[in-house]
């Protein structure tokens, strides 16, 4: 009798840290792919935006260099 007491005791124990152990290891995979599902969203948007950018860019009229320094509010006596 005490055997059976002591070996359901041991059971349980057990029991309790399997399914704490899968608990956690749950919690720690829905992370994972909540991170996962999230970066490729981010990396979605991020390739829209690269896109559009792309095409304003090319709308753009490529600016000839404008030189600002003879506006300048300083002297240029060396």
């Amino acid at each position: 009798m005490v055997n059976f007491i002591a070996l359901l005791l041991v059971l349980t124990a057990s029991e309790g840290i399997i399914l704490s152990f899968g608990s956690i290891a749950l919690f720690f995979l829905i992370l994972l792919i909540s991170g996962i599902r999230k970066t490729r969203k981010l990396n979605e948007e991020n390739r829209k935006l690269m896109e559009s950018i792309d095409l304003n860019l090319k709308d753009k009229p490529e600016e000839a260099y404008r030189d600002f320094t003879e506006t300048h509010s300083y002297s240029n006596d060396s």
